[in-house]
């Protein structure tokens, strides 16, 4: 006897149980179990599922394939199906412009929580370690909706093992990664669960010589342990002789099956784990009603499931993957290539395009018996069902493996390029280009201009990565070898130049895209006109075109809706952002914004969530909302990562150096973590260092960096984005180090952008107006144009709604007004500091502080002796003929004194004179 509940589990089946009652109060998380093969996890998982049942909650169960074959999504597909009947999101997903993976995702997300949202919902994934990579990548998605949804979802998986796909590896770390997720270990079977196990198993009562020797033989594995009793009980097999490892005791029980069972497990092994019966039958050559009673014999000795009776519609399947391992094992090379024809022929008969993934690799598995040219053919045709269900990377291991076929040799550079496309897509953004080279390379050799063209413009918008001199140079090669034979391609390789420059390279502004915007206009190409439009704008990111970028921004916004394509409305608005944040209007910021955000929330594309919620967060720093702003980019940092953004961390490191110059807060941590990315990086990218190590209060060592900058200062090219927030910064660090020769001939460089705000784009933190660091600058030499870059500055600070810039700005002011206007200086700087409080601000308010005890220093230094002595008895509320007796003045001394006091500090009432020096430091 072998039914019963679980033995042992008792501590993980009451963990899970605890997340199962969570789930259901509406707080949903994830679980991945993990172990050794045949450790007890899919029986682990069964159990919860019963538990679940009695409370109520509704389940559902997709399991993943050992071996080639299953189509992508399987897993998920039968879990939806299980909830809502055939024709899934994922049997039909959109197609057209608008659709994408993550719309895709989001649709399945929204279908498990409309299910989970009634009584609960409990879905497990069986053998995750087996699936294709884009149902891991699906389950990262789910995992991460899962804390806010009434799902348990639980993924069994075997671990120790190097997974079948390198990528797979990578995904199930994300998975694990996502909040709520809780990775349960399993280990063997105690000593008495082992001797339970026995006592439920075998026919008689268990010899404690025998149970000991199962535990150690078995070490608790429950298959290895349950097996191993199976065998004594089955043929008396004597203790001393029993098999050392799980798979010699399978196939001893094997040896006892009649041969033609055998023979039928064996040829069944080559059609996976599971199989459908009537395939199995035509591979075997048994008709239907021959077929159960073949398998009879394995279905009473536990080896395997379903198909002993023609009217059971399950599917036919092996109790372990080690039992169908240990029959495939026992086929010969040219019996295993002859059981896969048999199979792709049977497959050929049965209707459905979701046999394709199984027919390509039984058609290739024949090879060379089957036919080449066919297994090319429905490899390919494979692949691109499964980029078209945006299944990127079950698509790129298609192509990887008709490559691999002798019949590819042919059509080996279109293979690459598509493989390389479907990489790509998956951000898998080296792997791809990796696949552009080999491309390349076949185009080289066959002087073939378009292949190569091709092969230089898959990879799109890699910018500031290690790749992108490499496609720049490549867009040179197959600009020349393609010379005019071909506009469309010739319009996206100039495009491509353009946008893959290196600023600190060219040496000067390149017209690349000028020359692709006129060809690909005259194409009328969409994508062509796109990436030409895309290249104009990086070829006009200084500060004089800022309004011919707001015009290319409304040209893609009007492209896109012509063509259909979100993506390129997209992009127009996030140009146009661009070019609002650099001229300060907050209303069409704000404006631009609202339409991006219901765009981006249609789109579901992560990368543009992850801009979309940096945008977010640099209005929020900006408005001086600090907290918020911080997690809002904690939170595009997830996605960034999530969605396989190229540099999230970064643009999260840009953003959190910002909020910590502002704020105070692990201001060493991140200066030290700037000065280890920068050490890597252009050498003129070290003055964010200076700036942060000055903030940091590391003065000699910020001023040491600074040095060593000042020589190479012109060489930073004004085309570069960073220009306008780079020159500001090394403008302050000149004012700051007494640098005035350096400083004038930057406040010059500045100067025509003094109406303008300090942003490189719209998703990295702006650095307020332009007109406070030239404010800065000038108060070194001009008292008079400082007042009035200030007060200009001022104005923008609050028409932007900036508080944190505002703030600064009267900062700067009340230290500008010090020696001449002490009292002025003093309300500036009051202001400020109680900005800065209220703001968290603690940099800013420690300066205003210490700034504003020194005004009061002044303002009392205006004072004569004797004045101050009114002064302090005004504040005691003496009347003038009360002083006057006091000091032995006469009265009307005593009123002079007094007017005098009023006069010097602006006053107009004695109480502002008591107010006043009641609040002077002592």
């Amino acid at each position: 006897m072998t039914g019963g509940p679980l033995l042992g589990r008792v501590r993980e089946l009451a963990e899970l149980a605890a997340r199962l009652s969570s789930a259901r109060a509406g707080a949903g998380s994830t679980v991945l179990v993990e172990g050794a093969a045949g450790i007890g996890k899919t029986a682990l998982a069964h159990a919860l599922v019963a538990e679940a049942r009695d409370a109520g909650l509704r389940t559902a169960w997709g399991a993943c394939l050992e071996g080639e074959g299953a189509p992508p999504y399987r897993p998920w597909i039968q879990v939806l199906r299980a909830l809502d009947g055939p024709g899934t999101v994922l049997d039909d997903p959109e197609s057209g412009a608008g659709a994408s993976r993550f719309r895709l995702f989001d649709r399945v997300v929204a279908a498990l929580d409309a299910t989970a949202s009634d009584h609960g919902l409990l879905v497990v994934l069986d053998d995750l370690h087996q699936a294709d990579v884009s149902s891991i990548r699906l389950l990262q998605h789910v995992a991460a909706a899962v804390p806010d949804t009434a799902l348990l979802l639980l993924g069994t998986l075997r671990s120790w093992e190097p997974p079948h796909h390198p990528e797979l590896a990578r995904a199930l770390g994300s998975v694990r990664r996502e909040r709520d997720t809780l990775s349960v270990r399993l280990g063997g079977l105690s000593p008495n669960e082992v001797a339970a196990l026995a006592e439920r198993t075998l026919s008689e009562p268990p010899r404690p010589d025998l149970v000991r020797l199962v535990q150690e033989r078995s070490e608790g594995n429950p298959l290895f342990a349950l097996e191993l009793l199976r065998l004594v009980d089955a043929g008396g097999e004597a203790v001393g002789a029993l098999p050392g490892g799980v798979r010699e005791v399978i196939g001893h029980r094997l040896d006892r099956l009649p041969e033609p069972t055998r023979l039928l497990l064996r040829q069944a092994s080559v059609l996976g784990r599971e199989c459908d019966p009537a395939v199995l039958g035509e591979v075997a050559g048994l008709d239907r009603e021959r077929l159960p009673d073949v398998l009879a014999p394995a279905v009473e000795a536990g080896l395997f499931t379903g198909g002993a009776d023609e009217r059971d519609e399950r599917p036919a399947r092996f109790t372990h993957v080690l039992v169908r391992d240990v029959l495939a094992a026992e086929l010969s090379t040219t019996s295993r290539r002859r059981l896969h024809a048999r199979a792709a022929e049977a497959l050929d008969a049965v209707d459905g395009p979701e046999r394709i993934d199984a027919l390509a690799h039984h058609l290739r598995e024949s090879l060379p018996l089957g036919d080449a040219a066919r297994a090319l053919d429905v490899t390919r045709r494979a692949a691109e069902r499964a980029r078209r269900r945006f299944a990127y990377e079950q698509a790129a291991y298609q192509y990887e493996r008709a490559l691999a076929l002798p019949a590819a040799a042919p059509h080996r550079a279109g293979l690459l390029l598509e493989l390389a496309r479907c990489r790509f897509r998956s951000g898998a953004v080296e792997a791809a280009w990796n696949d552009c080279c080999a491309a390349a390379n076949l185009a080289r050799a066959d002087g073939d201009g378009e292949g190569l063209a091709d092969a230089a413009v898959v990879l799109r918008g890699v910018t500031n990565s290690p790749l992108t001199s490499r496609v720049h140079a490549l867009c040179r090669e197959a600009l020349t070898l393609l010379g005019n034979a071909d506009p469309v391609r010739r319009a996206r390789l100039l495009a491509q130049l353009a946008v893959t420059a290196d600023p600190f390279a060219v040496g000067e502004a390149p017209d690349w895209g000028t020359r692709a915007l006129r060809a690909a206009e005259a194409t009328g190409d969409p994508d062509a006109r796109f990436l030409a439009l895309q290249a104009r704008r990086t070829e006009l990111t200084e500060g004089r075109h800022v309004l011919e970028r707001l015009s290319l921004g409304e040209r893609a916004v009007r492209l896109g809706r012509e063509a259909g394509i979100d993506e390129y409305v997209a992009w127009g608005h996030a140009w146009r952002l661009d070019a609002f944040w650099e001229l300060g209007r907050r209303v069409q910021i704000d404006a631009e914004l609202a339409e991006l955000s219901s765009l981006v929330d249609h789109m579901r594309e992560p990368l543009w969530v992850w801009r979309l919620t940096m945008m977010r967060a640099v209005t929020e720093a900006h408005a001086g909302r600090f907290d918020r702003a911080r997690e809002l980019a904690d939170e595009a940092l997830a996605v960034g990562r999530r969605g396989g953004h190229e540099s999230p961390d970064f643009f999260h490191l840009v953003f959190t150096s910002h909020v910590a110059l502002q704020t105070g807060r692990d201001l060493e941590t991140v200066t030290d973590a700037v000065g280890r990315y920068v050490a890597t990086g252009p050498f003129l990218s070290r003055s964010w260092h200076a700036v942060m190590l000055l903030g940091a209060g590391r003065r000699q060592e910020a001023a040491d960096l600074w040095r060593s900058l000042v020589p190479h200062l012109g060489e930073f090219p004004r085309w570069a984005p960073e220009w306008i927030v780079a020159t500001t910064g090394h403008a302050r660090m000149a004012a700051e180090f007494g640098d005035d020769e350096v400083g004038a001939d930057l406040y010059g460089q500045l100067l025509p952008y003094a109406d303008r705000q300090i942003c490189a784009n719209a998703h990295t933190p702006c650095g307020g107006p332009v007109a406070l660091t030239l404010g800065v600058v000038a108060a070194r030499a001009d008292g008079p144009r400082a007042g009035e870059h200030l007060r200009a500055a001022l104005a923008s600070a609050e028409a932007m709604g900036s508080p944190p810039y505002a703030a600064q700005c009267r900062l700067e002011t009340g230290r500008l007004l010090m020696d001449g206007e002490p009292r002025l200086a003093r309300e500036f700087l009051a202001a400020a500091l109680d900005t800065a409080r209220h703001l968290g601000m603690a940099p800013l308010a420690t300066e205003a502080a210490g700034l504003l005890a020194r005004a009061r220093e002044r303002e009392t230094d205006r004072l004569t002796p004797r004045e101050n002595e009114v002064a302090a008895l005004i504040a005691e509320g003496l009347s003038n003929r009360q002083i006057a007796r006091r000091l032995r003045l006469s009265e009307r001394t005593a009123e002079n004194h007094v007017a005098h006091i009023l006069t010097k500090l602006g006053f107009s009432s004695r109480s502002r004179i008591a107010s006043w020096h009641t609040g002077r430091p002592e």
